[in-house]
């Protein structure tokens, strides 16, 4: 049985200084070509853990996605952690372009924050919607955030077939020997439409 990590907390107050920090922190990478580095004397945001930052681009009430890169477990600070996946997901995400300065004010930024990783054993166990999946397997590594099934309208099936697609692997590697899975959830929050 999967053995739930007790839920990360941020208050309302420590959510909206890491979100501007993390557009702060985008703006003057696109300014200037420089990650600033942040400093707070707040005990939670000097605490370790994973993070993910997702940038969605508003467009005509929708919003597409533009960037998400993260890392699984970190020994830096969320602090530290947020600008850095905020500038590498305006940056680095493979799949998109650099984030220009014109596309700035169309930006929507979410950040999600990991529970330590979980061993599954049990694929019934999980709960779409509630957990997100890392995979590894020969050689390759996966990982889809909670929402990522429930956007797509997915089941446990077409998650667990997704996460092995994401990794480069057969749709069902999560089925061969020595494959490993992990569960794990979030804490995410985002943006104010409007803000």
């Amino acid at each position: 049985m999967i053995k739930s990590a007790p839920p990360f907390q941020l208050t309302p107050e420590q959510q909206q200084i890491l979100l501007r920090m993390a557009r702060d922190a985008i703006e003057q990478w696109v300014a200037n070509g420089r990650v600033p580095h942040y400093q707070s004397d707040d005990p939670a945001l000097a605490q370790a853990a994973g993070v993910f930052v997702t940038l969605r681009r508003r467009e005509n009430g929708d919003q597409a996605l533009r960037g998400c890169i993260g890392r699984v477990e970190a020994p830096e600070s969320l602090l530290y952690l947020v600008s850095e996946m905020a500038v590498k997901a305006a940056s680095n995400d493979p799949r998109f372009p650099p984030v220009t300065a014109g596309e700035l004010p169309t930006l929507h930024i979410e950040i999600s924050v990991l529970s330590p990783l979980q061993r599954l054993e049990d694929v019934q166990e999980i709960e779409v919607g509630v957990h997100g999946l890392l995979i590894e397997a020969h050689g390759r590594r996966g990982l889809l955030l909670p929402e990522v099934p429930l956007h797509h309208h997915w089941n446990r099936a077409d998650f667990l077939e997704g996460i092995c697609l994401k990794a480069g692997l057969p749709p069902d590697a999560w089925q061969e020997p020595g494959t490993r899975l992990y569960t794990f959830t979030t804490f995410s929050f985002e943006e104010e439409i409007g803000d």
